[in-house]
């Protein structure tokens, strides 16, 4: 057999593996340029569902013009059964604060997080999967192994730009009777998973896992001590650095900020800073670290007035640079620390100036932001990702968000805007355009970009083509790529 031959069926062989990885058929390829959605409750028309029930995870694909027009792609529902190692993931129905979506640092992985059960089994019989039987969210399901209940593992799902799908990295013994928020990966490895665990047993924070373990290190350590949990969103790395959102109201935890783990150019994996949580970004908040700001007339949402000391709710975020950051911030804050119960919900733009970050405006027209004092509608925003182009010689930055509702099961939308990168006052007519409405019995929670395949290496692209020449071509789509791209 000569060795372009052996090389050939290698490639076919990978492929294969690859195709059988999900342990399902694949549903489609996700497009690059694409924006992806995740979808909790009837996105795949698998029946309604109740708050706070188990329901499927679904991923939504669109094609996006800017940010001004969207059209849906396609849709692909992740695994609701367990197969060899590949576990069933469900979602929260209802939950403020799951199902945060990222694209890896390679960029060829979409990373989210949910609990290891079928939905309707789950449903069926929910207290027998909690200390206690009269609780019912799946939210509230143990992750405690040797214990009475049988133990719900908090699952990362690995999906490859080829609609492939891995569920094989269940952990126990963390983010235990509470939501996991976010799972970030460099390379498809290894993850950094982020949650909220139950006051006192020490499972909230931010973790470390390899890809396919059942178990993970902690991060933040247990700086929560006896009192209340730690309660971290997204955690992504940039550049380097571990980075991680949180809003917790007390004892220790009582911050609202983004912070940082570890230091610059090495990354942790077993407890950084001391054990003593992520530290504030320099100017992030107030110098007590809980996150608290007051408000200016060029930092308003609308929704409340310069003099207003308010907190921060920090939940997905996304550096357009090294010294521009954009943080989705709910503008429901745990924490209570301000003089104002009101937050500062909407998409906010921060400047690293000397050292010190400072908050230069809030984007928030075309929201339709409501107070969180109001029963129903928007405060702010949960998904977020976006991309720096350049338009007309000018740098902009392009801005995909989902927003945060008060009641869990309130109306959804995937919004877009355009932000002038360089701008730091708010330009004007800037306004977010809605692109998707979530169908009924569905919330949309986070949002990406669609992954991109590896590219292979000089010798493999050879008998790649090779292979082909005897098959025929395989049409795909490609949209040009942007200059900067993050989850």
């Amino acid at each position: 057999m000569s060795r372009n031959t052996k090389l050939l069926m290698a490639v076919l062989a990978a492929e294969a593996i690859a195709q059988a990885w999900s342990g399902q058929a694949r549903a489609f390829t996700f497009t690059t340029g694409d924006i992806v959605v995740s979808v909790e409750g009837n996105g795949s028309n698998t029946g309604s569902y109740g708050d706070n029930q188990a329901a499927p995870l679904t991923l939504y694909e669109y094609g996006v013009t800017g940010t001004s027009t969207a059209s849906l792609a396609g849709s692909l529902m992740l695994p609701q059964t367990t197969s060899g190692g590949n576990h069933a993931i469900s979602g929260e129905y209802g939950s403020s604060s799951e199902g945060t979506l990222q694209l890896s640092g390679n960029g060829q992985y979409l990373t989210i997080m949910g609990y290891g059960v079928n939905a309707s089994t789950f449903n069926a019989n929910p207290g027998s999967y909690s200390p206690s039987s009269s609780n019912t969210a799946l939210g509230q399901s143990g992750s405690m192994t040797g214990q009475s209940y049988t133990a719900v593992p908090r699952v990362v799902a690995l999906i490859g730009a080829n609609g492939s799908v891995n569920t094989s990295t269940a952990l126990y013994n963390v983010f235990n009777g509470n939501n996991p928020r976010s799972a970030y990966t460099v390379d498809g490895t290894s993850f950094y998973v982020s949650g909220q665990g139950t006051s006192g047993d020490n499972t909230g924070g931010v973790f470390y896992a390899k890809l396919g373990a059942t178990s993970a290190t902690s991060i933040t350590g247990n700086d929560a001590g006896s009192g209340a949990s730690q309660d971290t969103r997204d955690v992504q790395v940039y550049n380097g650095r571990l980075y991680v959102s949180s809003d917790s109201k007390s004892g220790s935890t009582n911050r609202s900020y983004v912070g940082t783990l570890g230091s610059a150019g090495s990354l942790p994996t077993s407890v950084a800073n001391s054990g003593n949580g992520p530290t504030m970004l320099p100017g992030f908040g107030n110098s007590g670290g809980t996150g608290k700001v007051t408000i200016t007339a060029g930092t308003t949402n609308g929704i409340n007035q310069a003099g207003q000391q308010i907190n921060l709710s920090p939940e997905n975020f996304y550096f357009a640079n090294a010294t521009t950051l954009y943080v989705a911030d709910s503008g429901a804050p745990k924490n209570s620390s301000a003089t104002s119960a009101l937050g500062d919900g909407g998409l906010q733009k921060w400047s690293l100036v000397g050292g010190s970050w400072v908050l230069d405006y809030t984007l928030a027209a075309g929201l339709n932001l409501v107070a969180n004092t109001s029963a129903s509608g928007t405060t702010g925003l949960l998904g977020l990702t976006g991309e720096t182009v350049t338009i007309n010689g000018k740098q902009e930055v392009e801005l995909f968000a989902t927003n945060y509702t008060i009641t869990d099961t309130g109306a959804t939308y995937l919004y877009g805007i355009t932000d002038l990168l360089s701008a730091t006052t708010e330009p004007t007519g800037e306004s977010f355009a809605v692109l998707a409405t979530a169908p009924a019995d569905s919330t949309f929670k986070g949002v990406a970009f669609a992954p991109t395949a590896a590219v292979p290496e000089a010798s493999i692209w050879a008998m790649m083509i090779i292979g082909f020449a005897g098959l025929g071509f395989m049409a795909y789509r490609r949209k040009p790529t942007a200059t900067v791209r993050a989850a």
